[in-house]
C-alpha cells in the first residue's frame, strides 16, 4: 500500500487573530477561512453568509439578450420548445428546471434526454432525427451543445431554431445557433467562469423571470443536486445556489424528491451536500448509467404522488444493480492490476474488457485511481469498438495525453483529470504502449505519491461539540471547500480494529484524555495487522454524529501512519490554552 505524504498548511498567527476579533469565531475556524483563501472580514461574511442578494446581474451573461428574446417569441408564438439536457445528474436537473420554468410561463415544452447506451453525449448524429421527428420549432440545450457545431448546422437546415446554454469549455469556433450561453466563451464578462449546467440553466431563469422571483427560489432543490453532483466549485454564486438549495432540498415540494429522500432514508433529516453527492446523486445517476435517463426526469417532474414513489424505488433498485456491476468490475480490474501490470514499465493504469458495461468504467477508473494512484483508463469493448472512460492524478493532464495518442483514437474529449474516448479494437496495443510513453516522459517518481492536504495540527481533545458546530459554518463542504482535515499524533487504539462491509473499518482512538470514533471508508487494506499494539498518526475529517438521540464526535479517516514502537508522549500542535488565548501555535 502507498504511503501518503501529508501536507500540513502553516498557521498564520497574526491573520487568525485579526479574523477572530472581527468575526468572533475561534482561531481554528479563522485558520480554515485563511487556507480557503479568505484573508479579510469582508470576505469572511461573504463567505461564511452566501445570500441570494449577492448574485449576478443574469443579463452580464454574454448571448443572454438574444436567449431571453427566443424564448419570450417562441412563448408569444405557441411554437414548440424542447429542452434537449444530458443523462447525468447535472444535465436531468437542468432539464427538469428549463422545463417547469418554461411551463411556468406558459410555454409548450418538451423535453429528451440521449442515452448513454445508444447515441451517447449531447447532441449527436441520431439525436438531430429524433428532434426533427418531434416537429418543435424551438431547440434549447442544457449541459450539452457548445461543441456539436455539424449537428447545430444540421438543425437550422431543418428550419429549427436552436439556444445552446453549456458550462463546458468551447472549441475555437461556436455553434452557429440562434444564441449561445456559456460563460467560458470568449469576450463573456460574466464574473462567474465555473458554474454548472443547472447553474447556465438558473441563470437563464433569473434572466426570463426576473431577478429575485420568489417562485425561481423555490427551484434551488434542482440547482442544487446537479451542482453538487457535478463537482464544480463551491466558491463564489455555485457555494450560494448550493448553500440556499440544501434548505430547499430538505424542505421540497415537489413529489418525486419527497419520495427519493425517503426511499433513500433520510427522511427528516437535514440534507446536505454528502447526501446529495453519495446518496440521492447517484440513485438519479443509475438510470442514465445503465438504463433510461428518462426515468430521473420523470422522478423530477412528476405531480402524482403514487407516480413519484414507483419512481423512486425503481431508482433505488437500479442503484443496487449499478453497485452490483461496479464491484463486478473492479473485482476483476484490480486482480488484472495486481496480477499482471509491472509498474516500473508501467506509469499508466489501461484495461480492456468485452464483458464491462459502459455504464460504470468511470466510477471502476476513479477507484483504481484512488487505490493505486496511477492514471487509468478503462475501455468497455463492444464488437470492434471500446469505449473509455479515463481518470488521472496531478501532474498528468489527460486531455493533453489523449492528444498526443489521437492517432490510436477515434475520438476523444474532456480535461485533465477525467476524459472519455472511443478506440477500434486494433489500435488498443498501439494506444497503451502510445500513453505510457507519454507518461514516462511526463511523470516523475515524486508524482506517483500520493498526498493529502491538512488544514491543522491538533490533539483530538481539542475537538468538542462546539468546535464542531462551529466548523460546520464553513459548509456546504465539496469541491473547492473540502471538510477540513486534521492530522492527531501519538494515539492508541482502544480495541481491535473492526472491519464492516465494502472495506470499510471502525476503530476507536483515544489520545489520554478523550476517546473517539473512527471510520475508514474503503481504508481496510492501509490497516497493519498488528495496529492495536502500536501509536498511530492519523489524518482525518471530523463530524457529530446523532444514534439514539445520543450526539457524539466521529472521526472519518484519511490516511494512518503507525509507529514502531509504543511511546509515552502524547503532544499536540494546537493546545486548548492557545485556542482559549485565541491564537494557534
Amino acid at each position: 500500500m502507498i504511503k501518503k505524504t501529508w501536507n500540513i498548511i502553516r498557521q498564520d498567527a497574526i491573520l487568525q487573530k485579526a479574523l477572530t476579533g472581527c468575526m468572533r469565531i475561534s482561531p481554528l475556524v479563522a485558520q480554515m477561512l485563511i487556507n480557503r483563501g479568505i484573508k479579510t472580514p469582508r470576505e469572511a461574511e461573504l463567505f461564511l453568509n452566501p445570500s441570494l442578494l449577492n448574485l449576478h446581474d443574469p443579463m452580464l451573461m454574454k448571448g443572454m439578450d438574444k436567449c431571453v428574446f427566443r424564448i419570450r417569441q417562441a412563448v408569444q408564438r405557441r411554437e414548440k420548445i424542447l429542452v434537449y439536457g444530458d443523462y447525468d445528474v447535472d444535465g436531468i436537473s437542468a432539464a427538469a428546471l428549463m422545463v417547469i420554468v418554461l411551463r411556468h410561463i406558459g410555454a409548450d415544452v418538451d423535453s429528451y434526454l440521449p442515452s448513454r447506451l445508444d447515441g451517447g453525449y449531447g447532441l449527436n448524429e441520431k439525436s438531430v432525427g429524433i428532434i426533427h421527428g418531434k416537429r418543435i420549432g424551438l431547440l434549447i440545450t442544457v449541459d450539452c451543445g457548445i461543441n456539436a457545431l455539424k449537428e447545430v448546422e444540421a438543425l437550422r437546415r431543418l428550419g429549427i431554431a436552436v439556444i445552446v446554454t453549456d458550462h463546458h469549455t468551447p472549441d475555437e469556433r461556436l455553434p452557429e445557433a440562434d444564441a449561445v450561453l456559456d460563460p467560458l466563451q470568449d469576450t463573456c464578462s460574466y464574473p462567474e467562469k465555473i458554474l454548472s449546467g443547472v447553474g447556465i440553466a438558473f441563470k437563464l431563469a433569473s434572466a426570463i423571470l426576473g431577478a429575485g422571483d420568489d417562485w425561481l427560489y423555490q427551484q434551488l432543490d434542482l440547482v442544487c443536486l446537479g451542482t453538487v453532483a457535478d463537482v464544480v466549485p463551491l466558491a463564489g454564486e455555485n457555494r450560494i445556489l448550493v448553500k440556499n438549495g440544501l434548505d430547499q432540498l430538505t424542505h421540497t415540494k415537489k413529489l418525486g424528491l419527497k419520495a427519493l429522500i425517503e426511499q433513500a432514508g433520510l427522511k427528516a433529516k437535514a440534507i446536505t451536500s454528502y447526501h446529495v453527492g453519495y446518496i440521492l446523486g447517484p440513485r438519479i445517476n443509475a438510470a442514465g448509467r445503465i438504463g433510461d435517463p428518462g426515468v430521473s426526469l420523470d422522478l423530477l417532474l412528476t405531480q402524482d404522488d403514487a407516480r413519484a414513489e414507483e419512481l423512486a424505488k425503481a431508482l433505488c433498485a437500479e442503484n443496487k444493480n449499478r453497485q452490483k456491476m461496479e464491484e463486478s468490475v473492479l473485482r476483476q480490474a484490480m486482480v488484472r492490476v495486481e496480477r499482471g501490470m509491472d509498474f516500473k514499465r508501467q506509469r499508466v493504469i489501461v484495461l480492456d474488457d468485452d464483458s464491462w458495461h459502459k455504464g460504470v468504467i468511470g466510477i471502476v477508473a476513479s477507484r483504481l485511481v484512488d487505490r493505486f494512484y496511477r492514471p487509468a483508463v478503462i475501455i468497455s469493448i463492444d464488437g470492434n469498438e471500446g469505449r473509455g472512460s479515463c481518470r488521472s492524478i496531478k501532474n498528468f493532464d489527460l486531455f493533453d495525453a489523449l492528444s498526443g495518442c489521437s492517432r490510436h483514437l477515434k475520438n476523444f474529449g474532456g480535461h485533465s483529470y477525467a476524459a472519455g474516448l472511443t478506440i477500434t479494437r486494433d489500435k488498443l496495443d498501439d494506444f497503451k504502449r502510445s500513453i505510457n510513453d507519454i507518461a514516462d516522459k511526463t511523470l516523475l517518481p515524486q508524482d506517483l505519491i500520493p498526498s493529502i492536504t491538512v488544514d491543522a495540527e491538533i490533539p483530538i481533545s481539542v475537538l468538542n461539540r462546539g468546535i464542531l458546530e462551529e466548523l460546520d459554518m464553513l459548509s456546504p463542504f465539496g469541491a473547492g471547500n473540502p471538510r477540513p482535515v486534521f492530522v492527531s499524533r501519538q494515539l492508541m487504539i482502544r480495541n481491535m480494529p473492526q472491519a464492516l462491509r465494502r472495506s470499510t473499518i471502525r476503530m476507536w482512538v483515544t489520545d489520554g484524555k478523550v476517546t473517539a470514533e473512527a471510520v475508514g471508508f474503503n481504508m481496510a487494506q492501509r490497516v497493519p495487522d498488528d495496529l492495536q499494539h502500536r501509536r498511530i498518526d492519523i489524518a482525518y475529517a471530523c463530524e457529530l454524529d446523532t444514534y439514539k438521540g445520543i450526539t457524539s464526535i466521529r472521526l472519518q479517516l484519511k490516511d494512518i501512519h503507525a509507529h514502531p514502537a509504543v511511546q509515552n508522549r502524547v503532544p499536540g500542535a494546537v493546545t486548548e490554552a492557545a485556542l482559549s488565548a485565541g491564537v494557534m501555535t
